[in-house]
């Protein structure tokens, strides 16, 4: 998994302003929204788990195609299929993806601040 911001950027009409105000709005979100997940995997319930899972999904897609948005799908199948067995591994997956997103996205933005 690799993400960029020119890759967003890109995708957002070379507006690094709205980049960077969706960056801030999911740095913000993407906490809960992963607790949910987790919440929902602990108590062994499917319906929660593919909800939350896929509701992470969506966020997460804003910004990479591949990696923490192809695992979070698997975990939405997992709830959906009630293959809880799979939401652990899947889970731990899921958080190192996301805390590599979240890394690159901390950089681009301490990156510019240091600009300032």
């Amino acid at each position: 998994m690799t993400w960029t911001p020119a890759l967003l950027t890109d995708r957002l009409g070379g507006d690094e302003h709205l980049v960077r105000e969706l960056i801030d709005i999911f740095l913000d979100e993407y906490p809960a929204l992963l607790r949910a997940v987790r919440a929902s995997a602990a108590s062994g319930d499917s319906a929660a788990l593919r909800r939350s899972a896929h509701a992470l999904r969506g966020s997460i897609t804003n910004f990479i195609d591949d990696g923490p948005t192809v695992t979070a799908l698997a975990l939405e199948r997992a709830g959906e299929d009630s293959r809880l067995e799979d939401a652990a591994r899947l889970l731990g997956q899921l958080e190192r993806e996301i805390d590599a997103l979240v890394a690159a996205m901390r950089t681009f933005h301490g990156a510019d601040r240091c600009g300032s």
